[in-house]
């Protein structure tokens, strides 16, 4: 059955791991499950992953996806968000001050429990900035599978278990599987103007290689539009709900090619390393909202471990401020993408770039005998 699927063209496989993605939110939303959506598609189709079965998505169709979704959190922003922006340098700061620590305890974790080698320890360790943090992996010719592994689980805890821990707690303001945001529907003009700035922003903040800039650009422009009141609504709620879908399943298509052995091997330190990260950051968090009086929900999804593009989405679709978070995910995203080069080299030497461990890197080289010339 298997070898027969394997044997299915692309996009018959894309149709499948569509309509599993569907099925899963359904299923989630039906039982009214937070970020229902979202996280009922990333485990239906993690689980196909996981039985060996093939998924694919299209990446035009994610990158599309982004641009809908950056069009909706930027309409979230009101008048009110922008007024909201004088608190964010404290929240930014602390944000800033809780990332050593945070890539600190994570590493500490994976070297001395898990028993992982340096150079893996330090780019599994950074909370975010995936695609930048891959790069450099295997510039640093470190196995990027095992970061690859660590990153994306943390990622597929915090969509699936985050909002459920908050709305445990009774931190989460919206406990319904759909976006609250839906039901102002703009009007066509209003329409219009989202998504002819949106596309356009888009694909200037993709040319100048803005981090996450397929959703951030339209997000940035809808923002004013929408904060300034010049444009009212949102899209329909069923590109809201398609986008989700094709997200959680586009972010399970990730563990395809994922074997038995690799997962019992790296499940446990992955776990682990997530409970470390978000601990960590939950504690700067409850200081960031007492220092500046900001919602303590939304501080916690801002300074959650997780990617820029999955947690400023997930912030909307529970019903918390988009741009609030957006903003700072996008911050540490720069941090780690302009700090991580520098570092490295400080904090484990050579050893980062010639895939060595530091112990082995001490260690001088025998020389060589030369041997000796023939007497004439």
């Amino acid at each position: 059955m298997r070898n027969s699927i394997r044997n299915f063209p692309r996009p018959v496989i894309a149709i499948l791991t569509l309509i599993a993605a569907a099925i899963g939110g359904g299923a989630f939303a039906f039982f009214n499950l937070p970020a229902g959506w979202l996280a009922g598609a990333l485990v239906a189709v993690s689980a196909l992953a996981f039985a060996g079965l093939p998924v694919y998505l299209p990446d035009l169709l994610r990158k599309i996806v982004f641009v809908v979704l950056g069009i909706s959190l930027g309409a979230a922003v009101t008048p009110e968000t922008i007024a909201g922006i004088r608190t964010w340098p404290i929240t930014l700061s602390l944000l800033a001050f809780s990332l050593p620590f945070t890539m600190g305890g994570v590493m500490l974790y994976l070297r001395y429990v898990s028993g992982w080698n340096y150079r893996e320890t330090l780019y599994a360790s950074a909370p975010g900035a995936l695609s930048a943090v891959l790069a450099m992996a295997a510039d640093a010719k470190v196995d990027v599978r095992l970061v690859a592994f660590v990153q994306t689980v943390r990622v597929f805890f915090l969509i699936a278990a985050l909002p459920s821990m908050l709305l445990a707690v009774g931190l989460s303001p919206h406990s319904g599987a759909t976006p609250p945001l839906g039901a102002h529907v703009a009007s066509l003009n209003d329409m219009l103007i989202m998504t002819g700035s949106g596309i356009v922003a888009a694909l200037i903040a993709e040319r100048v290689r803005m981090p996450g800039g397929l959703m951030i650009g339209p997000m940035i422009v809808n923002a004013v539009l929408h904060g300034s009141g010049y444009v009212q609504g949102s899209l329909p709620q069923i590109f809201l709900l398609g986008s989700f879908v094709v997200l959680g399943g586009y972010t399970g298509t990730r563990f395809a090619g994922t074997t038995a052995a690799m997962i019992r091997r790296l499940l446990v330190d992955s776990i682990g390393a997530f409970v470390v990260a978000l601990v960590i950051c939950a504690a700067f968090a409850f200081l960031a909202a007492w220092l500046s009086g900001e919602d303590l929900a939304k501080t916690i999804l801002a300074f959650a471990p997780g990617g820029l593009e999955a947690m400023t989405i997930l912030a909307f679709l529970i019903g918390l401020d988009p741009a609030f978070v957006g903003a700072h995910h996008l911050a540490r995203f720069l941090l780690i993408a302009l700090a991580l080069p520098f570092i490295a080299p400080l904090l484990i030497g050579k050893a980062a770039y010639a895939g060595l461990e530091p112990e082995q890197e001490k260690k001088p080289k025998k020389a060589k005998s030369k041997p000796r010339g023939k007497r004439h």
